[in-house]
């Protein structure tokens, strides 16, 4: 396989992540040798690579390399799909399999078809050996490929986890327009919180951004509870050194003060949906939950606000979205004195809406939605 000549692999990134994501994986022995849009190529030895697919919270896919190809034709993606690797030495009759693809920039123009073209190669090449092809899910598989197809250049990948990265595994239910757990996790990144101070999140909903601050402080690997499967199919598979690492992580695990974590949503609906999914989590139940409206909390001083307000279709109106920015200025203004808030606004213009002067702006993206995070320091 490519990787094993190269050691290079490649990690996907939501848009705007990237600079903090090469900086996590560094930081677990990952060398970066290459940036492009949504991620980065890297290389790192066997127990940081395990390491990095078990801990890392900010990516959303690790891959492994298999084989590239310059590639201008539908033609020859199917040929050299077929020709070039023996996909049975991969994976078994037995088991399922799936394939992410991404086109930009090449002959082929379409995801889908590209994906259909690997798909009836790698079939067609269990039919020649085995006269029967193993099954194709649309869903969640066995081994989960990626074809990334860009200026027409082929890279065929493992996917690591089989699975998006951001799919801890603790949402076991979610309320309207949930914040992807990877965001969640760079929120608490970029507000430097460690544990010094309570984090408050005012409108919690299913609690994504409690959970990503509950792992960061007590040291829960993303991939605690995440049903992973991907790295068994690497040919140096290494189960005793993946075990050992998952170990040493587990056991770097610290338990959560009571009360350094609350939450509160206008909705009891919510907060049982928060409470379910946090107690998936060790520590989960040291978290305070409230059924309030942010209006109606008490006033505490030197807390951290970490927030994602709703806007948008889930608001209703543009005038409805605005109000409730106004307020939750005013709620930091007079019941947050000392603190510091991060509040993930669903655009630029509505930084302005909280009516108080922005320490600094980041450019993120929310699914392909552009927002904005805003720190408000608010002095006593």
């Amino acid at each position: 396989m490519e990787y094993q000549k190269t050691g290079k692999y490649f990690a996907q990134v939501a848009g705007n992540l990237e600079a903090h994501a090469m900086a996590e994986l560094e930081g677990m022995g990952a060398v970066v040798t290459g940036l492009v849009p949504r991620g980065f190529r890297f290389s790192c030895d066997k127990a940081d690579l395990y390491r990095i697919v078990y801990k890392a919270r900010l990516v959303q896919r690790i891959l492994a390399p298999i084989f590239s190809y310059k590639c201008h034709s539908e033609k020859y993606l199917y040929n050299q799909a077929l020709k070039s690797f023996d996909w049975t030495t991969l994976f078994g009759l037995e088991q399922s399999f799936n394939i992410e693809s991404n086109v930009s920039g090449s002959h082929v123009t379409h995801s889908l078809y590209a994906g259909q073209l690997l798909k009836d190669a790698i079939c067609d090449r269990f039919r020649e050996k085995y006269n029967k092809r193993p099954d194709f899910k649309l869903g969640e598989a066995d081994i989960t490929l990626n074809l990334h197809l860009r200026d027409n250049w082929a890279t065929i990948s493992l996917d690591l986890t089989g699975v998006s990265m951001h799919k801890r595994g603790y949402r076991v239910s979610a309320n309207l327009a949930p914040l992807q757990e990877t965001l969640a996790a760079a929120l608490v990144y970029l507000s430097g919180w460690k544990g010094d101070r309570v984090l408050l999140d005012p409108m919690c909903g299913s609690g994504t951004i409690i959970a990503e601050a509950l792992m960061s402080y007590c040291n829960i690997p993303a991939g605690f509870i995440r049903p992973d499967r991907g790295l068994g199919f690497m040919p140096d598979w290494d189960a005793m050194l993946y075990s050992q690492i998952k170990t040493r992580a587990d056991s770097e695990i610290i338990p959560l003060p009571q009360g350094l974590l609350c939450g509160s949503d206008y909705t009891s609906a919510s907060i049982d949906c928060a409470r379910e999914n946090l107690a998936k989590l060790p520590g989960g139940e040291a978290v305070d939950f409230k059924v309030s409206r942010f209006q109606n909390l008490p006033r505490q001083s030197g807390r951290v606000i970490i927030t994602n307000p709703p806007y948008g279709i889930r608001l209703g109106n543009e005038d409805s979205t605005k109000l409730l920015y106004n307020e939750l200025g005013d709620f930091l203004k007079t019941k947050c004195p000392d603190s510091e808030a991060y509040i993930l606004c669903g655009s630029k213009e509505l930084v302005t809406e909280l009516r108080l002067r922005a320490h600094w702006k980041k450019s993120l993206k929310n699914a392909d939605l552009e927002v904005k995070l805003a720190k408000i320091i608010v002095k006593g």
